[in-house]
């Protein structure tokens, strides 16, 4: 079929097309205060994306056979039909044919777990949160399998198998005219490329009743303080710092990019990678939705910008080759440029050692809210706790802690980041499209912090 809807697509005049078969199979389950729910839903389908007279076409639908997938064809080139037409043609960067397969790592199926079993983990998290002061608790899994089949014009042609895992939990405290909220690991969670052996490892049972307290503890502690300090970033806050102020600024083609050679971003101690073929990694594959292999990349090099992500039409308007970073959020959307894993270098410095450069600052720990100006250069973020540090020791904890500034101004003052032995792995679920961050804590010297934005 795939096959057939690529001819079809050269023969009504394309000049390049890609064709794409999916069938995705998604399961979410949830429990708030001991109620248990599960959505589950199953989706095939296939698309079709085209270049007509220099102008892109996509369509796609459950088309299930010939007649359906002409009529794809037919949308397709109609869309490119009806663009108006581009200073410049779109052109494609020059890739060689890839052909082959791919299956992520998935030691434990999640849907051949039994529903009981999954039922006693959701049950048995959620009694840990159940103690005095905790108004509303909730614990959720995610498990998205798909079969993938790409053909391309130019001789491309693979199929895949992905399977993403993910889970969290939140606790929620009222008092004191207010609510106090932790979570673990993050409000969203966190996901992998792997199967039900991650939810294992993110033992949410384990962490359930430190959440628990620590949302209580929150409601009756001091504000934080309202100055500029040092902060440390500790996991999932780095986590978002990175994803939202760097790493979508390094989406090659998206509203928040911005190109230029040598750009720098930050201090000389922050490098980052990229590595799309990272096992058991969020946003890990084996060749993107534009049929290129998956590829491992420096992004910053002491700060200044060596490389992006980019599809073949962006690498080709700037000179450069594609990384192979197309994604799409759902089957039924044309791909962009997006985030793989990205990976922050580690440094030399303990913990102890980041807070020891410090006379007063803060840790700041878990997402609570980070917004971005459309341009991706300011922010502003609030962690779901902190902890405050005093003459290098990390001292009482303090509730709303929020912190703001310039993207690139806040990254200039990132001095130190912590030893590989600190090092987290986590996945981000934004837009549809997970991708994975590997991070240590760091330092970043003079932010306004504050108990609000």
């Amino acid at each position: 079929m795939l096959k057939y809807g690529l001819d079809a697509a050269i023969a009504a005049g394309a000049d390049y097309a890609e064709i794409t078969g999916v069938d995705v199979e998604e399961e979410k389950w949830n429990i708030e205060n001991a109620r248990p729910s599960l959505s589950s839903n199953r989706e095939k389908g296939i698309a079709v994306r085209l270049l007509a007279a220099g102008r892109w076409g996509f369509a796609a639908a459950p088309a299930t056979n010939k007649l359906a997938v002409n009529r794809l064809v037919k949308a397709a080139m109609a869309g490119a039909n009806v663009h108006p037409a581009l200073p410049h043609p779109v052109e494609l960067s020059t890739v060689f044919p890839a052909v082959g397969s791919w299956t992520c790592p998935c030691q434990e199926d999640p849907f051949a777990i039994p529903r009981s079993q999954l039922l006693e983990l959701l049950r048995e998290t959620d009694g840990t949160m159940a103690i005095g002061g905790i108004e509303l608790r909730r614990t959720w899994l995610h498990f998205r399998r798909e079969h993938r089949h790409y053909l391309n014009s130019e001789g491309s042609a693979n199929q895949q198998a992905f399977t993403l895992s993910g889970g969290g939990i939140s606790a929620l405290a009222f008092g004191e005219g207010e609510i106090q909220q932790r979570s673990w690991p993050s409000p969203q969670g966190s996901y992998a490329g792997r199967g039900y052996e991650y939810i294992k490892e993110l033992d949410l049972p384990g962490h359930g009743r430190q959440m628990a307290e620590e949302a209580i503890a929150l409601t009756k502690a001091p504000a934080c303080p309202q100055e500029v300090m040092d902060v440390i970033l500790l996991g999932p806050m780095l986590a978002a710092q990175i994803h939202y102020t760097l790493g979508r600024r390094l989406q090659l083609g998206m509203p928040e990019s911005t190109y230029s050679s040598q750009l720098r971003l930050s201090s000389q101690a922050v490098s980052l990678d990229a590595d799309a073929s990272l096992p058991g990694g969020a946003g890990s594959f084996g060749f993107d939705a534009e049929g290129v292999k998956a590829q491992t990349f420096p992004l910053l090099e002491k700060g200044r910008v060596v490389n992006y992500f980019t599809g073949r039409e962006t690498a080709a308007a700037t000179g450069r080759f594609s990384s192979g970073c197309m994604r799409s959020p759902s089957w039924s959307s044309p791909p962009l440029p997006w985030m793989t894993n990205v990976i922050l270098r580690p440094g030399a410095c303990s913990l102890a050692d980041l807070a020891g450069g410090i006379k007063r600052g803060i840790l700041l720990d878990t997402p609570r809210s980070f917004t971005v100006n459309p341009l991706g250069s300011g922010f502003a973020a609030q962690a779901e706790i902190g902890w405050m540090i005093e003459g290098g020791l990390i001292t009482q904890m303090v509730k709303n802690p929020f912190y703001r500034g310039n993207a690139k101004a806040f990254w200039s003052g990132c001095d130190a980041a912590a030893a590989t032995a600190h090092q987290r792995n986590l996945g981000i679920m934004d837009n549809g499209i997970a991708a994975g961050h590997s991070v240590v804590p760091v330092r970043i010297r003079g932010v306004r912090v504050g108990d609000r934005p």
